[in-house]
């Protein structure tokens, strides 16, 4: 099952004295639903804290109770310069790969490396009475949003390819092509519309998160031959540029 990870908690020492992070999975939404998780302070210490958003190919839906934000975003690359404004809050769902076209029924791309506020895909919704609410009974809204929109709903083909491609990733594009049995031109297409992500881009996230998983196990030795990189020098450089470390320097950090 592709579950990708946000690495920066494990390796930012500010980032961790000044912030809490969680995941919670919910295993009767796991069809559509990652994970839930919860950003809070440990301080009310007023600064602005560098984050680090590794992509990951999903579009959540984010809560920033601070600054009365809700709604949905997805980054297509990593962003290594996203600020916190702390004391912040943030809640957020994070949806399968594929998920948001099928329960919004918008184009992937509306979300993808933008913010669609929730309040223009639900008619009904008043943001000023949402954020009169406390953080916790926010929580329960949107937790309630989401069951709401999974009711009766079987994932399509496209919210379960992630896991299936994680299985066995394709080498190029071409072999992407012949396994789902789709043109260049219709894979470009559907993949935009379900995931807001290039066939290219999608078989590079879930390679690079294939990584993360190998470097923290016991299997480092074996990363090429594993997740089929050329070479040495392509798994570094595309792993600094998702990360903004090399993998040495990021053993070096997870190995204290």
């Amino acid at each position: 099952m592709y579950y990708p990870k946000q690495m920066q908690y494990l390796l930012d020492q500010t980032l961790l004295q000044y912030v809490s992070y969680t995941e919670e999975i919910i295993e009767s939404l796991q069809d559509f639903v990652l994970c839930f998780w919860e950003m809070k302070p440990k301080t009310l210490e007023v600064m602005n804290i560098r984050d680090v958003i590794v992509t990951d190919g999903c579009i959540d839906l984010v809560m920033n109770y601070k600054e009365k934000l809700v709604g949905f975003t997805g980054m297509s690359k990593t962003d290594f310069d996203f600020v916190i404004n702390a004391p912040a809050e943030y809640y957020g769902i994070r949806l399968k790969p594929g998920a948001f076209e099928q329960l919004i029924g918008k184009p992937a791309t509306e979300a993808m490396d933008s913010f669609i506020p929730l309040e223009k895909l639900k008619s009904d919704f008043d943001s000023i009475k949402f954020f009169s609410l406390s953080f916790v009974e926010c929580k329960e809204y949107l937790k309630d949003y989401i069951q709401k929109l999974i009711y009766g709903k079987t994932p399509n083909k496209f919210v379960g390819l992630f896991d299936e491609l994680s299985n066995k990733l394709p080498l190029t594009t071409k072999e992407l092509y012949d396994l789902l049995n789709y043109s260049p031109r219709q894979c470009q297409r559907l993949f935009m519309q379900h995931f807001g992500l290039s066939p290219k881009l999608v078989i590079s996230i879930i390679r690079f998160q294939q990584c993360l998983d190998i470097l923290i196990s016991e299997k480092s030795k074996e990363i090429l031959e594993i997740t089929n990189y050329y070479d040495q020098a392509h798994f570094i450089n595309d792993f600094k540029k998702n990360m903004g470390l090399t993998p040495f320097e990021y053993m070096k950090k997870i190995n204290g």
